[in-house]
């Protein structure tokens, strides 16, 4: 093997002429610090010509028979709630009437105060109040406190008063209704869930029964509640929990719906459909798995905070006693409400923080396709992700097959950072493409379709040319958000880029092979869309496998592309500057990188292809190349890393594995060993045979593995023998695939 190494600015093959578009959608900073989403380029895409729910008036009455037709509906304190938080903290309350400021002060606060403490706010004035609310933007900050009130204080407002406060309702039903609407939300997007939908659900769940005009909203929320988006959680969530959209995205939307819903549905109608859903309780595994061993969350999609907290994740552990979900962060040492408008109270008796060491030590997301895997439950563990499931349009990236490696801090990293702003072309060129993460691109030099224009442009926007795979979900301007399950379904050859199709997990040894091939090709590649490219791909299918008695890593990549001119790269992403091997390379981690702890270093055998020409790229200039340029923002992304993302690990370096001789099919093995410092991986690794079988045998410090894979087949035959010489038999499995 003669590895090469070749930096990028000698390689230019042609120049681009072109002037690219910065900065197309802003992203606003929310006032928790986090980022909110306003335009997302879905604003761009609802056209309208774009289907839209339908309205109330077009939808069937609805039928709730065991509906609580009482108030309060919503969840509200009980006399055992006031009772308890009186007698173990008088201080929440005595806090709670100094913010209510008997009236004039915040709006939830006194209705709270009023439901503790009948008689304890000036009533006419918070009357006045809600009445004078504008419903502005998504109308949900004023909706749900006129909800709140309308339910909670029923009984204590005069016949006026209730019948003003019932229209006031009705109006914001019909407000989020609207916006709901035309604004196509759509239940796979962070939007909806922060937080229209709750304040919908609270509004028609408070007013129905006694307004007409609420018996007209139930219509709607009926339909969008368990006919829109509840399929979608399904889907999404499968049976194990998860969900697409990554970093804050997960805390600022889904993890505030994924309580909040449920419970007020559950209170109001008698369905309880916390005992029928597997995907909410899986839920709270997947707040658990996607923390890393230094408490951040992985790098996955569109993210730029990795720290935020899921709101609702206390109620909904305590819902299931998860203690281990509980337990990730140290409860109130009193009780207080953990949800809105009322949750369970807290407790310690559920916090329990050796849970964590009695779950599995690999859980497998089956909605989104993600397989996470950890040696164990320590801060110096091996903790690793991968990728192979369906785009589920909102804040993906194209990244069907990719993989991460943590072990004293992130070896093989999510690269680029979400920013500047949303669109802008580090964004779309770098990050959100495929040559960011650590999969295969195939390169096609004609693939070079602008993206579409915006609405009322007539120009396209250039986009790099990343060999990567197909352009689709929010941020392309290609088609708008689907509206629900069967939109997407209807769009299934866009929507569906991978599946791992089989999962394996025994000895210690857990093994993923995934078909990754409709992430590059569907029926409309190769006929001239922007959005589908070019037909490069035939077949893509990925190994990926992991032994955690002697912590290594195992990947098989068989790639066959349409033309042998195409060139296949494999990547890998680093924070510090790789460095060749006789038979690989090297990536080291210091101390003190990015979030790192103890620092590591990731040792690289390249088995196949053979004789490969690895190339390093990165460094001053050349941090995020791609298609002869480098996407920095002008020096944005450093600055950003400096005052706003301390955590961001968008790194500045990849290694490229690329076969050496033009053919339509290549087959890659490689072979990663994660170490601490100063700690060096002892492992002797060897290439049996290749040929139509190559197989790798791995002699580890504890035992001896052989890995035979097969060329044109989706299997690998494992053969286990312990190193100690005491006669233990060999042991043999063969996993397979169906195609």
């Amino acid at each position: 093997m003669n590895p090469q190494t070749t930096h990028p600015a000698s390689r230019r093959h042609r120049t681009k002429p072109w002037h690219i578009i910065a900065a197309i959608v802003i992203l606003s900073i929310a006032t928790a610090g986090m980022w909110q989403l306003l335009p997302d380029f879905e604003t761009e895409l609802r056209y309208s010509t774009s289907p839209r729910l339908p309205p109330a008036d077009a939808l069937p009455l609805v039928s709730l028979p065991e509906f609580r037709l009482a108030h309060p509906r919503l969840p509200a304190p009980s006399q055992d709630d006031i009772e308890y938080i009186t007698r173990k903290n008088p201080g929440f309350l005595l806090h709670q009437k100094n913010r209510a400021g008997r009236g004039a002060g915040d709006l939830e606060a006194v209705i709270m105060m009023e439901r503790i403490e009948p008689g304890s706010q000036n009533l006419i004035l918070l009357h006045q109040r809600l009445m004078a609310l504008k419903y502005t933007q998504r109308g949900d900050e004023q909706a749900k406190p006129i909800a709140m009130a309308y339910d909670w204080l029923y009984h204590q407002w005069s016949t006026t008063q209730r019948l003003e406060l019932g229209d006031k309702l009705a109006q914001g039903c019909e407000y989020l209704i609207n916006i709901i609407r035309e604004e196509r939300l759509t239940p796979y997007n962070v939007q909806l869930y922060n937080s229209p939908l709750q304040a919908l659900v609270a509004s028609t769940l408070a007013l129905y029964g006694d307004n007409p005009r609420g018996d007209m909203a139930m219509r709607f929320t009926h339909d969008l509640w368990k006919n829109r988006v509840l399929p979608v959680w399904r889907q999404v969530m499968g049976k194990n929990g998860g969900w697409h959209e990554g970093g804050e995205h997960v805390a600022i939307g889904i993890g505030q719906a994924i309580y909040q819903v449920p419970a007020m549905w559950r209170n109001a109608t008698g369905e309880d459909l916390f005992a029928t859903e597997p995907g909410i309780r899986g839920f709270l595994n997947f707040a658990i798995y996607r923390t890393r061993p230094d408490g951040t969350h992985f790098r996955w999609g569109d993210a730029g905070f990795f720290d935020k907290q899921i709101p609702d994740l206390r109620p909904l552990a305590m819902e299931y006693q998860h203690a281990a979900a509980y337990s990730m962060q140290p409860p109130p040492a009193l009780p207080e409400p953990t949800s809105w408008p009322w949750g369970p109270l807290s407790t310690t008796t559920l916090y329990d923080p050796t849970a964590l060491a009695r779950l599995p030590l690999s859980y497998f997301f089956d909605g989104i396709g993600q397989w996470v895997i950890r040696s164990n439950w320590t801060p110096a563990a091996t903790y690793l992700t991968f990728k192979a499931g369906d785009n589920f349009w909102s804040h993906s990236h194209l990244d069907q097959g990719a993989f991460t490696l943590y072990k004293g801090g992130e070896l093989a990293i999510d690269s680029g950072l979400y920013g500047p702003q949303y669109g802008a072309d580090h964004h779309m060129n770098y990050t959100y493409q495929t040559i960011a993460h650590n999969t295969i691109t195939v390169t096609d030099p004609l693939d070079i379709l602008p993206a579409p224009g915006q609405q009322g442009k007539e120009t396209g926007r250039p986009i790099a040319n990343d060999g990567g795979q197909r352009r689709i979900g929010s941020g392309w301007n290609t088609e708008p958000a689907p509206l629900d399950f069967k939109d997407w379904q209807d769009k299934l050859d866009t929507y569906h880029t991978g599946r791992i199709q089989k999962i394996f997990e025994q000895d210690d040894i857990t093994v993923a092979i995934a078909d990754i091939t409709p992430a590059y090709t569907n029926t409309s590649s190769g006929k001239g869309t922007f959005s589908h490219r070019t037909r490069r791909v035939e077949r893509f299918w990925r190994i990926f496998a992991y032994d955690r008695v002697d912590d290594v890593v195992i990947i098989f990549d068989q790639v066959r592309a349409t033309q042998a001119s195409f060139r296949k790269r494999w990547l890998l992403h680093t924070l510090e500057k790789p460095r060749v091997t006789k038979n690989g390379f090297v990536a080291p981690l210091s101390p003190g990188t990015g979030t790192a702890q103890s620092g590591g270093q990731l040792t690289t055998h390249v088995l196949l292809p053979k004789d490969p020409i690895i190339q390093i790229i990165g460094g001053k200039g050349f941090e995020f190349f791609v298609d002869d340029k480098n996407y920095d923002a002008a020096g944005q992304v450093t600055d950003m890393l400096r005052t706003q993302r301390k955590n961001a690990e968008p790194g500045s370096w990849r290694v490229e594995v690329i076969p050496s001789a033009e053919a339509k099919e290549d087959l890659f093995l490689n072979v990663l060993l994660p170490s601490h410092n100063p700690q060096r991986p002892m492992h002797k690794i060897s290439l049996l045979e290749a040929g139509n079988h190559p197989t790798c045998e791995i002699q580890g410090p504890t035992r001896t593995t052989q890995w035979r894979f097969n060329r044109g087949g989706n299997d690998v035959e494992i053969k286990i023998q312990a190193n100690d010489n005491n006669g233990a038999a060999h042991r043999t499995y063969h996993i397979f695939a169906e195609r």
